[in-house]
């Protein structure tokens, strides 16, 4: 189904709280220059109603301008109870016709489906529910879906042209999980067998950089002692970055994973005997080589990082080797920006800002920053080279979530209304097409 109604991941995520208090040493904040403003424009959804209530947010976005999301549908029946149903959906503009989407076609019998990654062309793969969750791709047209897992999985990451990562768990005990990387011809690869991944007992993958390539992250333990750790599979051949999500310290965090295994992580290590918060860029696949970018071990020492969620990703590595972060210091946090040669730049927090973070970068010096304002709101702002705009959410409307920004400079994000309604957002940013 397509429609064009243009009528029409929450900011806990991006701004990491001060580890560290000091200066930022040798690091001097970039001015942010004057730039014209740019609003965002929401994406089309499905029409509510009196007893249907929906939620709608974005989850990726293809090179191309494809973006995929889901619908949230929750129907309130006539004796007041209430049922949660998810939609897949994709979104695509058209030129003289604008935002156009499409509810992907479920299989027979299929009572819900949630979408998680695009392939580059923008083919959607994620889940279906028949009975129990059942990991699907659809095709090119999503006019069709393609099962490519038994009971009780799911797709967590997509290749540029596949593998699709599958994950099996269990629906009783949810920290045991298996994953495997499935092609388009249904050769499976079981992300087990080394010492990396054996150890514990669920994997799950973030990121797929290609058909050989993807980071996994494995959990073990239970309760407030279980952690999660990287792993980087490349081939075959594993490597786990030193970093730990926990319980107590928090998560770490991983770029996506480029073909050739070069990935940016952060977070909490142990380093010669002493613990340290660390932001590495890792460069080469397995074994490959580090460069620490900043470490810091006690108090009065800055602080870097990347912004993401527990055992995921972020939109924090662009090809051509730019990275958006953020670094902390007597000053609080602010939004970074790190070169191909590791050159750092600061860019200075703007007035009423408490807070600020790179979110999403892409080629060229360009990045997008989250920052937390004085009256409370959450706003986005386009980084490039220097100069700042200021990009605006529709009216009634504030960002929660960023989700990416592409090469071609389409950013996508999610927002919500003081209704507590979500709807995903894009901007065409300066020089996109």
């Amino acid at each position: 189904m397509l429609d064009n109604n243009s009528a029409g991941r929450v900011a806990r995520a991006v701004l990491a709280p001060v580890l560290f208090i000091g200066a930022l040493g040798g690091a001097a904040a970039a001015p942010a220059a004057a730039a014209p403003v740019v609003r965002g424009e929401l994406l089309p959804v499905p029409a509510a109603g009196a007893n249907l209530q929906i939620s709608v947010g974005a989850v990726d976005v293809s090179p191309l301008g494809v973006v995929a999301g889901n619908v949230g549908e929750t129907v309130t029946a006539p004796d007041g109870s209430t049922s949660y149903t998810e939609r897949p959906q994709r979104w695509f503009k058209v030129p003289r016709a604008g935002w156009l989407r499409q509810q992907l076609a479920l299989p027979a019998g299929a009572t819900s489906g949630r979408v998680s990654g695009l392939t580059d062309l923008g083919e959607a793969a994620g889940s279906v529910t028949l009975g129990d969750g059942r990991a699907a791709r659809w095709s090119l047209d999503g006019r069709s879906t393609t099962l490519i897992g038994g009971a009780s999985t799911s797709v967590t990451a997509v290749g540029p042209n596949g593998p699709w990562a599958v994950l099996t768990y269990d629906d009783d005990i949810p920290i045991i999980g298996d994953s495997e990387l499935v092609t388009r011809d249904n050769v499976r690869t079981p992300l087990r067998g080394t010492p990396d991944l054996d150890t514990g007992n669920r994997r799950s993958v973030s990121s797929v950089g290609g058909p050989d390539t993807a980071i996994v992250w494995v959990g073990e333990g239970l309760g407030q002692g279980r952690t999660s750790r990287p792993v980087l599979w490349k081939d075959g051949a594993t490597l786990r970055f030193p970093v730990i999500s926990s319980y107590f310290l928090g998560p770490a965090c991983t770029s996506q994973v480029q073909a050739d295994g070069s990935a940016v992580y952060s977070g909490y290590l142990r380093d010669n005997g002493e613990i340290a918060f660390a932001l590495v860029r890792h460069v080469g696949g397995v074994p490959g080589s580090d460069v620490t970018l900043a470490r810091a071990t006690g108090a009065g020492q800055p602080t870097g990082g990347l912004n993401c969620t527990p055992a995921s990703s972020s939109d924090s590595l662009a090809a051509d080797g730019g990275i958006a972060g953020y670094m902390t210091d007597g000053n609080g946090q602010q939004a970074a920006y790190w070169d191909a040669t590791n050159a750092l730049t600061v860019v200075a927090r703007e007035e009423g800002e408490l807070s600020a973070a790179g979110v999403a970068v892409a080629d060229g010096r360009r990045m997008v920053i989250l920052a937390q304002h004085q009256d409370g709101t959450t706003r986005v702002s386009l980084w490039d080279d220097g100069v700042r705009t200021r990009l605006t959410a529709p009216a009634g409307w504030s960002v929660t979530s960023v989700v990416e920004l592409t090469e071609a400079g389409l950013l996508v994000a999610n927002a919500r209304n003081a209704a507590g309604v979500n709807r995903p957002v894009a901007w065409n940013l300066p020089g996109s097409a």
